[in-house]
């Protein structure tokens, strides 16, 4: 067992009690209040673009706003690649979750030879990709780019626990902050860590993500 985590599942309560989880659907609810309030609940990440489209109809409603035609379903997400582009043909599979920004990264260790070594022998993820997660990804701290972007905290704690460092000395150069800074999100990273160890199991680490 390399890592161990537990999450929340946003289950929209049904009107009747039950006790098995499993048995509650995983669809949304919304929900309009007589003050005007308006509550999205439940839902999941593959009906997201469904549950902004109602959420925003109803704000509409709502509101008295003008009621205009929702264009979501034909607007590409960021790094989306374009159908028959050729484009993803060509990349290393470890770089596919980046779509359409890949050359871009692939481009930076280009320049930047350094940047293509390993953050670790055991997965492909590299240097420059602590760098794309801050310059691009909003990534401001250790447990950002392990946990939030890599997810390899996730995989493999112990393999999380060694990169720490190494991630901790390039965001510290890219965030220009000192060498204490560098040493508290190292040691905040490991105490993190250690409630994703094996044996932790009595209680696993619960964290949003």
């Amino acid at each position: 067992m390399l890592s161990v985590f537990a999450g929340l599942r946003p289950l929209a309560a049904p009107d009747s009690e039950t006790g098995n989880t499993k048995e509650i659907s995983r669809s949304h609810k919304l929900l309009v209040a007589s003050s005007g309030l308006i509550t999205i609940t439940g839902g999941k990440w593959t009906t997201y673009r469904q549950m902004a489209e109602e959420t925003v109809n109803a704000a509409i409603q709502v509101a008295g706003l003008p009621d205009k035609p929702c264009i979501t379903k034909e607007l590409p997400i960021h790094g989306a690649i374009p159908e028959q582009s050729g484009r993803s043909s060509s990349l290393p599979s470890w770089l596919s979750a980046y779509g359409n920004d890949a050359p871009d990264l692939q481009a930076l260790m280009q320049s930047e030879p350094e940047l293509a070594q390993k953050l670790h022998p055991g997965f492909n993820y590299t240097l420059a990709e602590v760098v794309w997660a801050v310059r691009y990804e909003m990534a401001r701290t250790v447990e950002d780019v392990l946990a939030r972007r890599l997810r390899i905290l996730f995989l493999d704690v112990h393999a999380a626990i060694e990169m720490a460092p190494v991630v901790a000395t390039i965001l510290a150069r890219e965030l220009k902050r000192d060498e204490g800074w560098q040493r508290g999100q190292v040691v905040a990273f490991e105490l993190l860590a250690k409630h994703y160890l094996p044996q932790a199991t009595e209680k696993p680490a619960v964290r949003a993500l």
